[in-house]
């Protein structure tokens, strides 16, 4: 997974490592000396877990998490697609004939109402991969900050004619 920090982290290493900070470090070129078990993980989940890497097979919730960033990457990508669709519907509604507006504005409405659907469906299957997510993994591994009404609002917003609200229908 190529996360912001991991790119972040990875960013910093490469500067430091340019500035030749770990040119003089103590058993540099050397392999490393790593302990076979992780005293990070659980004792009674040691040697499942040491089985697991010895056979080259991950926890089910690796996946689930792999899953959970592929699934949040779709929908961010879904959101730029949007937000670049209602852009493109705006400038032809503005640009195009007075006399064909109004059939135009409802078909961009249309458009717009579709896609929402659309991605209110995949916001609601990525929670669920989130919730599933949190109930199996340990915890330092759960994603705890899934704000769906952040990601609505956005598309919301790429609608570039917000609705009237009950005041503003009347005056």
């Amino acid at each position: 997974m190529d996360t912001p920090p991991d790119r972040r982290a990875r960013s910093k290493l490469d500067q430091v490592a340019a500035s030749g900070l770990f040119e003089h470090t103590a058993g540099r070129g050397k392999p490393l000396n790593l302990t076979p078990d992780d005293p990070n993980v659980p004792a009674d989940l040691r040697l499942a877990f040491r089985m697991m890497r010895d056979a080259n097979v991950s926890p089910p919730w690796i996946a689930l998490a792999r899953e959970v960033e592929q699934a949040l990457d779709d929908l961010r990508r879904h959101l730029a697609r949007h937000e670049r669709r209602m852009r493109e519907l705006r400038e032809a509604l503005v640009s195009g004939r007075a006399a064909e507006f109004k059939e135009s504005f409802k078909s961009a409405r249309d458009t717009h109402l579709r896609h929402r659907h659309e991605f209110e469906r995949l916001l609601d299957e990525t929670r669920q991969r989130i919730d599933k997510l949190a109930a199996t993994a340990p915890d330092g591994a759960q994603r705890l900050m899934f704000r769906p009404s952040a990601f609505l609002e956005r598309f919301e917003a790429a609608w570039p004619w917000p609705e009237r609200t009950e005041d503003e229908r009347r005056q």
